[in-house]
């Protein structure tokens, strides 16, 4: 470590040559929305240089392009991608996404600690940085049948791992309002670290409540008035624009110049086929822009401003001895990304191939046992049934397009150009149906989660969410 300190310093002293420069880019100012043309330095990881010329061992061209700080997703779930981590971080890092703040609550419910434990391991060969929260409600609600249960004593086991952040989202507002003890033992235990907030029209006293619990962002606001109360009592407002949950143009009014510094963008749940179309935080910063938002402050927001909400003190700049991940820009409103620099490695191919597998778990989740016909309002396919979990359509008593989960029940097994293909595929029929929602698929699967206004189906009857109960039969 002192070797490589001592290159950084002399490097950054021009001295030295760096590892890595990237020349004639023109740089965005965070703090007051300048942009001046200048080379980047870079030793290992680490940026060393700004606002003067370099040489170093290799050099990347940045003529003509802008560089900002990469992208930081505060937070979602890498299942409802419907792709494992490898290949979620092989789908979004080209869109500028360095570092992620991940949920795996969904694979908790199936495999539990494992699904916890499966993560982490892929955390530790992603080239993105992906940070970890421990499911903090699995199942999300005490009445819900999940294949798992976890305790606060599952959890902290993982909470030295170095890839393990703080605690996920606490879905179960009405417990931590009850003080249900199982609800307050996991606060308690998380009281030192981050505890993401999922509060969903939490208002007035009910919300002071569940923000003297510890807790600090919510992903969850819909609406300029609820966000403004929830930053002018001390919580950061994670803007989210996913597949089926969308805030942003709900919320753009409320990013300014005052409050940049407290909001953050998050994706919560996209689809690889939205990814493809659209993209993924670069699509927001693009349309917060395009709606008045001023550049700076938007990226400040996808970059500074998370990194500082979630207290990572060694990114969201590009500065001197912050870390150097670094999207190149061919424009800077529209966030045409060309070229990223991750942990200060240009994201290449290569780089990707290099990455060790992890092994997969979870392929043998499916529980139900074969079915017959008379068990369905439509004739099952061969081979159907056999595949392990996944999505189908179904038209005319007929299986017409059908999609394979078998990691869970919840993520392919395939890359995710193919996952891409198939939900086409799967949309296509769905629309050929009637179907006129955007996004089907996940949807349905918001339908049975009773922790999200307003009214859901569970195996037990319809819920009342927002009178936490049961409808009455």
């Amino acid at each position: 470590m002192p070797a490589v300190l001592s290159h950084a310093i002399q490097a950054g002293q021009g001295s030295r040559p760096a590892d890595l420069v990237i020349k004639n880019v023109r740089l965005l100012d965070l703090v007051t929305g300048a942009v001046e043309t200048t080379d980047i330095a870079i030793v290992g990881d680490r940026i060393v240089g700004t606002y003067a010329e370099y040489s170093g061992a290799e050099v990347i061209d940045g003529r003509g392009r802008f560089a900002v700080p990469g992208f930081i997703d505060t937070h979602l779930h890498i299942e409802t991608s419907m792709i494992t981590p490898l290949e979620f971080d092989r789908c979004v890092l080209p869109h500028g996404v360095t570092t992620i703040f991940c949920d795996p609550h969904e694979i908790a419910n199936v495999l539990g600690a494992e699904g916890i434990r499966y993560f982490l391991d892929c955390a530790e060969h992603t080239i993105m940085d992906v940070r970890v929260n421990l499911s903090s409600c699995v199942p999300a609600a005490s009445f819900e049948q999940a294949a798992a249960t976890l305790e606060i004593g599952d959890l902290l086991p993982f909470r030295a791992h170095p890839k393990a952040y703080g605690l996920a989202e606490m879905m179960n507002y009405p417990g931590v309002l009850a003080c249900d003890p199982g609800v307050l033992a996991t606060l308690e235990a998380f009281q030192s670290g981050h505890i993401d907030g999922h509060a969903p029209l939490l208002r007035g006293l009910p919300l002071n409540g569940y923000l003297a619990a510890g807790i600090r962002t919510d992903h969850e606001t819909t609406n300029a008035a609820e966000a403004r109360e929830k930053l002018s009592k001390g919580m950061a407002i994670l803007i989210r624009e996913g597949s089926a949950s969308k805030d942003l143009d709900a919320l753009a009014e409320v990013l300014d110049a005052d409050s940049s510094a407290f909001i953050a963008l998050c994706t919560d749940d996209r689809s690889p086929l939205d990814i493809a179309e659209e993209g993924h935080i670069d699509a927001m910063i693009r349309r917060l822009i395009a709606k008045g938002s001023p550049a700076h402050h938007v990226y400040r927001s996808a970059a500074l401003s998370a990194a500082r909400i979630f207290g990572l003190r060694d990114r969201g700049m590009i500065a001197p001895g912050w870390r150097a991940d670094i999207v190149l820009l061919d424009d800077l409103e529209r966030c045409a990304v060309s070229d990223v620099v991750a942990g200060g490695r240009l994201v290449t191919k290569a780089l990707f191939d290099a990455r060790p597998d992890v092994p997969h778990v979870g392929l043998g989740s499916m529980k139900r046992g074969p079915v017959t016909a008379a068990d369905f309002i439509c004739r099952p396919k061969p081979g159907a049934i056999a595949m392990g979990g996944g999505f189908a359509v179904a038209e005319g008593g007929a299986v017409v397009a059908e999609m394979a989960l078998r990691l869970a029940g919840l993520m392919s097994l395939e890359p995710f150009e193919t996952v891409t293909h198939q939900l086409e595929h799967m949309l296509a029929a769905a629309r050929r149906l009637g179907c006129s929602l955007p996004e089907p698929l996940i949807q349905v699967a918001f339908l049975a989660l009773p922790v999200i206004p307003h009214l859901k189906m569970t195996p037990r009857g319809l819920f009342d969410v927002d009178r936490f109960q049961f409808e009455d039969s």
